[in-house]
């Protein structure tokens, strides 16, 4: 790519709402890449598995997932007997080699009892496989509000050792601005010694930042909290307004001033990570991940999504399951399946770009993987983008791993947008040229 052309991606990407770790920008950009009935996991045989549990007892307004209020009928029992005929299916006749399993939401200890003991079991059978990856850990997401301990003993028996519950913010006002229900510390504690007394070693806390109306305090105040709890995890999350309105305009340099002062506060309290990282961990081997995220992020690992919308990927390309095109709830359950509703096989380029976004989370991606998808020297193939991205210290190459660095991280946009497909860069820039003309 031309100098010009390059800037002006670069300009586009630190101005749009779109650019962060979601891709492809637009669904529309993949519509030439969709096929029927094509089976992504032909030539796999190493896989990790995520389940998706759509169901809440509040629907915050924050959250970009797919999900639904937890209902009063039998809703349950048919999404989880959908959920374990889909599951059966495609592990039949397949020996998968599993590098990582979580259960996701929504919020999955939200389901009643009877059907989260059914959950429990088809996790158990899952865990129990014979062939896993020395290193699998499994993970359940939860929230302090659902959890009791009739359901922790239930995950501990189900073979899972780690658990992600959802703080995000302490600060009252903003709970009920967002439709989070408020949890005190007491209560937060009380879960916390449950779970360790019933046999969970790792407990992850979510946390963001960049909320509408958030202020330092409100960050200093929830960073005592963590302080308090003392989380072996801590994973930050920034507010991507764009996935929930799609005018949504977000300062840049505040989201950066609040990363860095939650990033010097965790570290100054024992947490490990390097600046661009959104994962904290008290063990400075660990990741702060789930074995999922971290061979799904850092390793390119084929993933396979169960359950409404939940999304797959493998080494051919990408899927979304009944459910991701706006349909209504009992719309998608009356087909009795979650399987694939759109199916993508991708070009290398969109691969690739696919890769880079899911590996923004993280910081860091690898040429060894990139080379992998493209099939060539990806130091060739984006020569401008890497001369660009290096004369701005934007990243650093160590050891065959593409790091942001500090200055980078405040437009890690940009340094996506750079190995996005050609087309996106192109719908990026037209849209840069029209905003300066007009």
């Amino acid at each position: 790519m031309e100098h010009q052309t390059i800037k002006l991606l670069s300009e586009s990407s630190k101005r749009s709402n779109l650019c962060n770790t979601s891709y492809p920008l637009r669904k529309e950009h993949w519509s030439e890449y969709k096929v029927e009935g094509f089976d992504l996991f032909q030539d796999e045989d190493e896989l990790c598995v995520y389940i998706h549990i759509p169901f809440c007892d509040h629907l915050c307004s924050f959250c970009e997932y797919t999900k639904y209020l937890n209902r009063k009928d039998d809703k349950h029992k048919t999404y989880i007997n959908i959920l374990e005929r889909d599951i059966k299916d495609f592990f039949n006749n397949r020996d998968f080699k599993l590098y990582g399993f979580d259960i996701g939401g929504g919020t999955p200890t939200s389901l009643n009892i009877t059907e989260f003991k059914r959950l429990m079991e088809i996790a158990k059978d899952i865990n129990s496989s014979n062939n896993k990856a020395l290193d699998f850990e499994p993970s359940i997401e939860g929230t302090f509000s659902t959890l009791s301990e009739e359901k922790i003993k239930l995950i501990v028996g189900a073979g899972f050792k780690r658990v992600s519950l959802g703080v995000q913010t302490t600060n009252t006002h903003l709970l009920l601005e967002n439709n989070r229900k408020i949890v005190n510390l007491n209560k937060m504690k009380e879960t916390f010694k449950l779970l360790k007394v019933n046999g969970i070693e790792k407990i992850n806390l979510d946390f963001m930042y960049g909320l509408k109306n958030q202020t330092k305090l409100d960050i200093i105040n929830s960073l005592k909290i963590i302080r308090e709890l003392n989380p072996e995890q801590v994973t930050l999350y920034e507010m991507r307004y764009n996935m929930v309105n799609d005018t949504a305009k977000q300062d840049r340099e505040a989201l950066y001033e609040d990363y860095t002062e939650i990033y010097e506060y965790l570290t100054s309290i024992g947490y490990n990570a390097r600046f661009s990282q959104n994962t904290f961990s008290k063990d400075n081997k660990d990741l702060g991940l789930s074995s999922y995220l971290r061979y799904r992020m850092i390793d390119n690992m084929s993933y396979k999504g169960f359950g409404i919308a939940a999304q797959s990927k493998s080494k051919l390309g990408v899927s979304y399951n009944v459910g991701k095109s706006s349909s209504t709830f009992n719309e998608s359950i009356s087909r009795n399946t979650f399987y694939e509703e759109d199916i993508y096989v991708l070009s290398k380029e969109e691969l690739l770009a696919k890769y880079i976004a899911i590996s923004m989370y993280y910081g860091e991606f690898d040429l060894g993987i990139m080379e992998g998808i493209l099939k060539e020297d990806p130091r060739s193939y984006f020569k401008d983008e890497f001369e660009y991205l290096i004369s701005n210290n934007y990243i650093a190459i160590n050891d065959n791993k593409v790091i942001i660095t500090r200055p980078g991280f405040k437009y890690y946009s940009t340094v996506g947008a750079m190995f996005y497909s050609n087309k996106t860069k192109r719908f990026l820039i037209e849209s840069e040229v029209k905003s300066l003309n007009q």
